[in-house]
């Protein structure tokens, strides 16, 4: 009977720091969650753009880009090599293109991508880092929180 409250004791201690645990990695996931949201809203901005200028200018610069964008998925992120093909895709077709504010709509879109992207992997370390420590891993995986 001498066990038991030692038992109850360990027991407790175990479920309060999953409990403190938990609190601590789904913020992390919470913020990753944000950037890629505002990562996606900002694509799918982008490729209204250039599907619209392209819809009201049939055979213009940007044709082959809006049926590239219409094959693609922008709900979600994909990922960086993904995103960075386009941002370089947009990038050279903007070059020859005449129509300015179209050229600096796509451009503007183009930078805030680039910084969410910056973001994005700044969580992604900082969540994946806090999920590979030791006793952090165990509540993790208890939980379903996988690595981005």
């Amino acid at each position: 009977m001498g066990f038991l409250p030692i038992f109850v004791a360990l027991l407790g201690l175990i479920l309060l720091y999953t409990i403190y645990t938990y609190n601590q990695i789904k913020p992390r996931k919470a913020n990753l969650t944000r950037v890629i949201d505002q990562m996606a809203a900002n694509s799918r901005d982008r490729k209204q753009l250039v599907l619209q200028y392209d819809a009201q200018n049939p055979e213009s610069q940007l044709s082959e880009l809006a049926e590239k964008l219409k094959r693609t998925s922008t709900d979600r992120f994909q990922s960086y090599k993904k995103e960075e093909e386009f941002i370089q895709e947009i990038d050279n077709t903007l070059v020859g293109l005449s129509n300015t504010d179209l050229k600096e709509k796509l451009q503007a879109h183009n930078n805030k991508q680039v910084e969410l992207m910056k973001m994005l992997k700044a969580k992604a370390t900082e969540y994946n880092g806090f999920i590979k420590k030791s006793p952090a891993s165990v509540v993790a995986s208890i939980f379903g929180f996988r690595a981005f």
